[in-house]
């Protein structure tokens, strides 16, 4: 066998994404889990089964598996002293919750002369890495605290794989099967690793690493949104209904188009590859087993609305590097005129063009200034709503 990584998170990017990628390279994987029946039926069954949906269809039998409760800090951190690799898909609010355990592994493993260790983190969160060093640091003992960091790597990966809403197959699944997508190809950074890089099938070092986060923003994301928000305006219920919709798959291609030119611009992606990356997404995005809706690719409109986030952003970017937003500035009205009395962020996002007025609203959720050109395009576009008054 290749070793052991401790897999922190059993959920469905631990389990089926990194889960595969580990086994199909030959390691124990220990899953580190909170949950307890996940942990106890890891335990019972010793082995669960990944199912491709879509193209490339097909069942994967994961084996050489045992878990540990999350809860149980001294046997992880066992786990952790002789472990190959760790690596967590926990989510950003639960990973500081992991350095004090992470930290005592690490120390037992510095007794114990265990060398370098890297950590993948799988997180949708831009700055995880510097987020758990800094957690960790804070839980190590002062004396061994700069020795331990040295042989410590933190490293981030910009996850693309596309999971489906689980338990809506019409086949019956097994406890712990997980249904995902055929897609398995793991970017990380390469300039943080400390050491040697376990050789992973799937995972693959770049060294330009906030190239690929922007473009898995402002590519993966953002076309998400362009689906989400189009979709939820002419009442469609699934992404892919969307894709499918002319004028949408239009204006998709006309967002991608924006994006990609400042992309290739900023980065120096190579077009031809970054063409061939955009067409692979595409046909993805048509995937029906996924089952991803548009409410749920248009939730939360504040935050997909952020300065910094997949559709401001990326304008933004586009602005930068010289080209006209022209269909992002539309999007980006689509989702300030978003609508849905279940989700509290597009409520409030409404309440805040009501009582503030669309200038003050776009000022204080976008950072778009009133007489700026970005403005202009989003107003001319057109954000006014039944509820919403400009």
């Amino acid at each position: 066998m290749a070793g052991k990584i401790v897999q922190f998170g059993a959920g469905n990017i631990g389990r089926g994404f990194m889960g595969q990628l580990f086994h199909e390279s030959g390691f124990e994987i220990v899953f580190v889990d909170v949950a307890e029946s996940i942990v106890e039926e890891i335990n019972r069954l010793g082995k669960y089964t990944i199912s491709i949906v879509g193209k490339g269809a097909g069942k994967v039998s994961i084996d050489n598996i045992h878990s540990v409760n999350g809860k149980q800090g001294t046997l992880v951190s066992e786990e952790i002293s002789d472990a190959d690799l760790i690596c967590t898909a926990v989510g950003a609010n639960v990973l500081p919750r992991l350095a004090s355990t992470i930290a005592q592994g690490l120390v037992l493993r510095y007794e114990n002369d265990g060398g370098d260790l890297n950590i993948l983190l799988c997180e949708n969160l831009h700055d995880a890495a510097s987020c758990l060093r800094e957690a960790v640091a804070a839980n190590l003992p002062e004396s061994r605290r700069d020795d331990i960091l040295a042989c410590t790597g933190f490293v981030q990966a910009v996850v693309s794989r596309m999971v489906p809403v689980q338990g809506e197959s019409n086949e019956a699944q097994e406890p712990l099967e997980v249904r995902v997508e055929a897609y398995k190809r793991l970017p990380i950074d390469a300039l943080a690793i400390v050491g040697d890089f376990p050789i992973i099938t799937g995972i693959e070092p770049v060294s330009n690493f906030e190239a690929h986060v922007e473009r898995k923003l402002y590519t993966h994301n953002c076309a998400h949104a362009v689906l989400g928000y189009f979709g939820s305006d002419i009442g469609l219920k699934y992404g892919f209904e969307a894709l499918r919709n002319q004028d949408i798959n239009s204006h998709l291609k006309s967002v991608l188009s924006e994006t990609g030119k400042a992309l290739i611009s900023k980065h120096g992606f190579d077009p031809d590859e970054h063409k061939a990356h955009v067409s692979d997404l595409l046909e993805r995005f048509q995937n029906e087993y996924l089952g991803d809706t548009c409410r749920r690719l248009a939730r939360d409109p504040i935050r997909k609305l952020a300065s910094d986030d997949r559709l401001v952003g990326a304008a933004r970017l586009c602005e930068s590097q010289g080209v006209l937003p022209q269909t992002l500035a539309e999007v980006i009205a689509a989702a300030l005129r978003y609508e849905d009395s279940d989700d509290p962020s597009a409520c409030e996002l409404q309440r805040l063009i009501r009582e503030l007025g669309i200038d003050t609203a776009m000022k204080q959720v976008c950072g778009i200034q009133q007489d700026e050109a970005l403005a202009l395009l989003v107003k001319k576009a057109g954000i006014k709503t039944s509820k919403a008054a400009a």
